[in-house]
């Protein structure tokens, strides 16, 4: 797994961990998540991501960086941003970005959103020239998106339908969906939540903006990803406290350790 991959990982459930109480759209709230990252059971990297929710805006920034065994093996460290507004169903982006840097690679991604539609996309490094087996991301494909960080939080009051849906991810280089499918029910807890957790077992489906022939993808696109939703704050929404993540090298697990409110 890349450090683009890891980092992804990260943000994916750093970011959607924190959302305020149920009465966070009627004043500006930031509620502060700190994450750990682990390969078999040793510490890697840690996160922290902090939620501005303001009546019917809400923002998320965070950062990362390699701790551990993590900061003899790589150098890595990144942001993540996403912004846009909280409607009565889910939370609709208006633009995402991601900057991270291994050592002594960087890599950008700005996305624009309007109603689930990418309207602008830039990425940087740009790609050379593909080869035969890259798989070109069209434009219909990009009709009805979400980015990795707002699109994992699931507005709901019935828990038995989390896992019941596909979410269609876009980070400004690949499309992808992740399948989700229920995988029976977990007690979580950490300081600031304990309560049940609604599980459910991911596939990844490469669609675009990826090389077919990449031994990586297929591996990942192989595997059963497993992620933990739960209603920390408020019951309509359920956001991931926990994600396992299988490698070549290992389980990748990544794990909510506290969460603060302000």
């Amino acid at each position: 797994m890349t450090p683009k991959q890891l980092f992804l990982g990260v943000a994916m459930l750093a970011s959607a961990h924190a959302i305020g109480p149920a009465d966070a759209t009627t004043h500006r709230q930031t509620v502060t998540t700190q994450y750990g990252m682990a390969v078999i059971g040793l510490k890697i990297g840690k996160a922290s991501f902090d939620t501005v929710i303001d009546g019917s805006r809400f923002s998320v920034k965070g950062t990362l960086s390699s701790a551990g065994l993590g900061s003899l093996v790589s150098d890595t460290a990144g942001t993540s941003r996403v912004s846009g507004r909280m409607t009565g169903k889910s939370l609709s982006p208006d633009s995402y970005g991601l900057d991270y840097a291994s050592d002594d690679k960087r890599w950008k991604s700005e996305v624009a959103f309007s109603g689930g539609r990418v309207t602008a996309a830039s990425v940087s490094p740009k790609r050379d020239k593909p080869k035969p087996s890259y798989v070109p991301v069209k434009r219909s494909q990009l009709a009805a998106v979400v980015d990795p960080l707002s699109g994992l939080m699931i507005k709901t009051t019935d828990a038995a339908s989390v896992c019941r849906r596909t979410l269609p991810f876009y980070d400004g280089w690949s499309r992808l969906d992740l399948r989700l499918s229920p995988a029976g029910t977990q007690q979580y807890s950490m300081p600031g939540y304990s309560g049940p957790a609604t599980v459910c077992n991911v596939k990844i489906r490469p669609v675009s903006g990826y090389d077919a022939s990449s031994k990586g993808l297929t591996y990942l696109a192989k595997q059963t990803i497993q992620i933990w939703f739960a209603p920390i704050a408020r019951k309509d929404l359920f956001v991931p406290v926990y994600a396992r993540i299988p490698t070549k090298v290992g389980s990748l697990t990544l794990q909510a350790t506290s969460v603060s409110v302000k």
